[in-house]
């Protein structure tokens, strides 16, 4: 989709992008199917790396990632002159996968705090044309990465630096773009467009509850009907 295109650094930038397909499976029968490692763009650039390993079984072909978060500290080393840098372990993640999509990760930042967030693709929905992406925001407090926990829930995630949000768009037998804020480790809906044969605005109120605050007939085309609505009062693209 294009509005990825405009968001995320390119491959091409990344430290290390790989695909191993071990043949020699661990004493529980998996193998790491692909790989990609990160020390340059993520978080604090050249003081964070990530690593995203994905691992088949090679009997009834379960599919995990493994995920390993690091930050860049000195170490005191006897017979070195000065402190050496080391890589410590902050935070690690395990989670299931689908087996038909690579990971696909992506770099770029979630919230315009000037530090880069990531994400992969952890499965595909709606005959491929809602891509579930699983998003860690970077925190410069702690020098971590959050789970941003429900982040699966909201298919085809951007950056909206409009309304300095997060869009979703959501394909059904309707197209319905979510605003969404990031609120500790969640995200959090407070508008959302939907288009069908008529285009439904809603917003949250101060209650949490949605009200509806538009509705009209939709006169566009096909093109238009698969857009992301980049603000919802007023409407625009």
């Amino acid at each position: 989709m294009k509005f990825f295109k405009n968001f995320f650094l390119s491959l091409s930038t990344l430290l290390l992008f790989s695909c191993s397909g071990s043949p020699r499976p661990d004493k529980e029968g998996y193998f790491s199917e692909e790989k990609f490692v990160d020390s340059l763009h993520a978080g604090v650039k050249g003081k964070t790396k990530v690593e995203f390993e994905k691992f088949r079984h090679t009997g009834n072909g379960d599919v995990f990632v493994s995920i390993n978060f690091y930050k860049s500290e000195k170490k005191w080393v006897k017979g070195e002159k000065t402190d050496i840098d080391i890589w410590r372990l902050t935070n690690s993640f395990k989670f299931d996968k689908d087996g038909v999509t690579g990971l696909d990760v992506q770099i770029g930042d979630f919230n315009n705090d000037g530090f880069n967030d990531i994400t992969y693709q952890s499965a595909i929905a709606g005959r491929g044309g809602n891509i579930v992406m699983t998003l860690f925001v970077y925190n410069p407090e702690n020098k971590n990465f959050i789970h941003i926990k429900n982040s699966d829930d909201y298919p085809n995630l951007s950056f909206n630096s409009k309304l300095n949000c997060i869009n979703s768009v959501i394909l059904t037998g309707s197209t319905t773009t979510a605003f969404l804020k990031i609120k500790k480790d969640s995200l959090d809906e407070f508008a959302r467009v939907d288009v069908s044969d008529k285009i439904l605005v809603e917003e949250k109120d101060s209650a949490g509850k949605f009200i509806i605050i538009e509705e009209k007939p939709f006169k566009g085309n096909d093109e238009d009907f698969y857009k992301t609505f980049r603000n919802y009062k007023p409407l625009e693209y």
